[in-house]
């Protein structure tokens, strides 16, 4: 039988080193006299992660420590350590397997040089049966060769030579912290004289999506000609065998590949979340040996694979010339719902599976439908993919290339593209059963010349395709991201090229308080996939970071801000926007709210062109490094910004939204707004909409009620709106929409704040008011009512887990399809609110609300119920 022995842990040690010293110390053969200056380690890992556990550097996170560790990336370092093999393997063939070694290296096992490895994201294998000593000690161990020098995000694409990650060269939201490390798991495979190398499960249904053929294809190694039995078993997503064969093959002496042919009627099909069920389906393969005696099994395989039909077809453009962007799934058209991800953290070695699962859960919960895994990051380990299954997202997957601001073209020299050949082929197969990956890419925002995307022309590109073509012809393929024929998203070129606004990017910040609301109600874009607004962190995450008493001035002149927000504190649109913060906590306050309601606004402008604009993706959903500004929705420790709450409003199933040219109406007579609905159901839908103009004070100045319908997954137009400027009585007002069904059940709700200045400054004007809570607490969740007893409207009320931030476990917030967290309360209005407690003991749980303009609220778990 098969048998695989893990060797990941903690039971690793780790040492630097100068140039060839640990050679001449004999540091990677048994009984070494080197023992001096060993630390712990952990694999899979990271060897800044080892240095800072083990007390060797300061948290690489606080302040600029991460300036004093740029060293480590330009040392040499061994990883070893010791294992003992049972003497019944001895007969076995073994197979040792590195998943994921970062950069360079050369193992070593019992002091024997097996081989030498340059690429993170090939596993580096080596048979070893010969060289383990079977019952007794065996020593393993790596040399991490010096981190390859290459190109942080401002330099030349045409420079780049390895496939290795390049956002800790330096990225705008994450310093330098060149990674190095044994980073996926290490294991030895005993099989049998027969491996099975590779297994593809590939459904294909027919039109009527009620019968799938399913052809497995395998790859075999066998050390010798022989005959062997496989066994084939299909499994439903109950466990329920659903359909079987066995049949016989001779093998000669080296790799075999055979596709075995069977069917799956009235299939239950995988859809992407929003759209369905994500059911599962297992493929168990196992190859018998019938050349021993008795007949054994020699390898055994079980694959997990789903049943969908994906295709993107045209928009619904002029332009005969644009490539197909629109996601059809089993014969439904679905507008992509995206974010764009990046790795979870700087020191991706280190496994941080609550993390993953707590991100991609937020993704489930915000509706999102595709990540875009970007191509300056991570071909990301087989649990972000196993898991993206489960929670029905879609993957668009890059290659690991990107711009580079001075050039951002790859280099075309022979020797680069055989090496992403090579790449190419390793890392396709390893991920092409995963239903949730949706398209290939080949990088990002690679371009021939400024604000021209690359194509296939490219010779990286073409092979890139051609190997995706050969490997996994049934996937998508984009040759980068934008991918043209114009790159960027802007009024100059909207106006130049309207036609040419095909996949697009940008802009990454908020364009200030007329011109934001001008550029995205002029879109012209097929996909949207990438745009964001920046803003400030969480601020018990910006404490974190930054000692309190050195935040302030929030300034590129502060070197603290210079460090960990460089691209993003953008104070001239800031005071534009709001006028003078006076303290860090409005600073914070005010950014967050310009960056979820700009980015709401970007996003629901897309919707309103439904099917000619066929999806959006914001820039960027988490962040690897805790920045004290970005444009991430949710901070380093998985705690959402506002952002993350108004994103998971504009992709709401059905969604009421207006179009208005301004936010500042200063001089203007009059407010004027369109409201529309995006209807993501694949039905009509009818009901009543109901709008009103209301002031800070609550007044209501006008308002109206009027029959609504919203066309089956399409986007329409409701009504026209006005009021009359100078009958408000205050300079802060908002529009308050809310459409239901015929039923009086809510479909959705929305609402906008405005100013009649030139400026939000009066935001910061708004008298104080008072909320009264209520707190039922359960086993798992508390159920809280909100409710606003004073005279004006509370702003922007913000429910957050009052623990450190680095705690494990989370809050998870839900308000019955209105929004959950940072919004408005009307006087007398109230909201309730239920919050979950996700894998967080019962007496450590604790709450803080606040907002703009009222007292805050801590509620903890010490008392049954609190009433504040």
């Amino acid at each position: 039988m098969t048998h695989t022995l893990a060797l990941n842990g903690n039971d690793w040690r780790c040492k630097p080193y100068l140039g060839l010293d640990w050679r001449m110390r004999a540091a990677h053969k048994p009984g070494s006299r080197d023992t001096r200056g060993w630390i712990p380690a952990t694999v899979p890992g990271s060897v800044q992660h080892d240095l800072w556990q083990a007390g060797e550097i300061p948290n690489p996170t606080f302040e600029r420590n991460s300036l004093g560790i740029e060293w480590v990336a330009q040392r040499s370092w061994v990883y070893k350590r010791t294992f003992v093999i049972d003497v019944t393997l001895r007969e076995r063939r073994t197979r040792l397997c590195f998943e994921g070694l970062d950069f360079e290296a050369r193992i070593f096992l019992n002091g024997e040089e097996l081989g030498t490895h340059r690429s993170m994201f090939i596993p580096a294998t080596f048979e070893v049966g010969d060289k383990l000593h079977y019952g007794e000690e065996n020593l393993l161990a790596v040399v991490l060769e010096l981190a390859p020098l290459e190109q942080p995000q401002i330099g030349r694409s045409s420079l780049v030579h390895t496939h290795k990650t390049r956002m800790n060269y330096w990225w705008d939201f994450c310093p330098r912290i060149v990674h190095l490390g044994i980073w996926d798991s290490v294991h030895l495979d005993f099989t049998g004289a027969i491996r099975l190398e590779d297994v593809w499960v590939r459904p294909q249904l027919n039109a009527d999506y009620d019968n799938a053929n399913i052809t497995t294809e395998l790859t075999l190694d066998s050390t010798q000609d022989t005959v062997v039995a496989i066994t084939l078993t299909l499994l439903d997503p109950q466990g329920v065998e659903v359909a079987a064969q066995c049949s016989q093959h001779h093998l000669r002496q080296g790799k075999t590949q055979l596709a075995l042919k069977t069917a799956i009627a009235e299939p239950q099909l995988w859809w992407p979340n929003g759209c369905g069920a994500q059911p599962l389906y297992t493929a168990e393969i196992t190859v018998a040996d019938m050349h021993t005696t008795p007949e054994s099994i020699s390898d055994s395989r079980s694959v997990t694979f789903g049943i969908r039909h994906i295709t993107f077809i045209s928009n619904d453009t002029p332009d005969p010339s644009a490539r197909n962007y629109t996601l059809t799934v089993n014969g439904r058209k679905c507008f992509i719902k995206g974010w764009n991800w990046v790795p979870l953290d700087a020191l991706y070695g280190v496994e941080r599976p609550a993390k993953l699962e707590e991100l991609l859960t937020l993704a489930q919960r915000a509706h999102v439908n595709l990540l875009r895994v970007w191509g300056g990051g991570l071909i990301e380990k087989e649990n972000f993919y196993t898991l993206c299954d489960q929670m029905g997202l879609l993957i668009w997957q890059e290659f690991i290339q990107s711009s580079s601001g001075i050039d951002n073209t790859p280099p075309q020299d022979e020797a680069f593209v055989a090496m992403l050949l090579s790449e190419a082929a390793s890392i396709i197969p390893r991920k092409r059963n995963h239903p949730a990956l949706a398209l290939w890419c080949g990088g990002n925002e690679l371009m021939s010349a400024p604000d021209t995307p690359l194509d296939e022309a490219h010779p990286a590109l073409a092979t890139l395709r051609a190997t995706v073509a050969r490997l996994d012809p049934d996937r998508h393929w984009l040759p980068t991201s934008s991918s043209g024929p114009e790159f960027g998203n802007s009024l100059e070129t909207i106006a130049r090229n309207p036609l040419g606004m095909h996949d697009v990017h940008g802009p990454w910040e908020h364009q200030g308080l007329t011109q934001h609301f001008t550029l995205y109600n002029a879109g012209q874009s097929l996909l949207h996939s990438e745009f964001g607004v920046e803003g400030i962190t969480n601020r018990r995450t910006l404490d974190a970071v930054i000692a309190p008493e050195r935040q302030s001035p929030i300034s590129l002149d502060n070197p603290l801000w210079m460090h960990l927000a460089a691209w993003w504190v953008k104070a001239p649109m800031w005071e534009r926007i709001f006028g003078a913060f006076p303290d860090v906590a409005t600073a914070v306050r005010a950014t967050q709210f310009m960056q979820a309601d700009g980015l709401r606004y970007a996003i629901e402008a897309d919707r309103r062109r439904k099917w000619h604009n066929s999806g959006t993706l914001p820039w960027q959903f988490n962040e690897p490094f805790p920045m004290a500004a970005c444009t991430s929705a949710v901070d380093y420790f998985a705690r959402p910004k506002p952002a993350y709450y108004a994103v998971v409003q504009a992709y709401e199933p059905v969604h009421v939204a207006a179009r208005f040219a301004r936010q500042a109406w200063a001089g203007e007579p009059t407010f004027e707004a369109e409201i529309w609905v995006s209807n993501s159901e694949l039905q009509l839908l009818k009901g009543i909409l109901s709008w009103q103009i209301t002031g800070a004070s609550g007044k209501t100045y006008t308002a109206q009620e009027i029959p609504a319908s919203a066309a089956a997954n399409a986007a329409t137009y409701l009504a026209a709106v006005a009021c009359d400027l100078g009958r408000l009585e205050e300079d802060i007002f908002f529009l308050d929409l809310i459409l239901k069904e015929s039923g009086g059940a809510l479909l959705s709700a929305n609402r906008y704040i405005f100013s009649r200045t030139e400026t939000l400054a009066p935001l910061f004007a708004v008298p104080a008011t008072t909320i009264a809570s209520t707190c039922e607490k359960l086993e798992t969740h508390w159920n809280i009512t909100l409710t606003n007893t004073g005279a004006t409207t509370a702003l922007f009320i913000w429910l957050e887990d009052a623990r450190p931030p680095e705690s494990s476990g989370s809050a998870r917030l839900d308000a019955a399809g209105l929004n959950a967290n940072h919004f408005s309360l009307f006087p007398g209005e109230c909201r309730n609110v239920t919050l979950t407690w996700h894998n967080v003991p019962e007496a450590v749980r604790a709450l803080d609300i606040s907002s703009w303009n009222t007292p805050p609220i801590h509620i903890a778990s010490h008392f049954p119920k609190e009433r504040a």
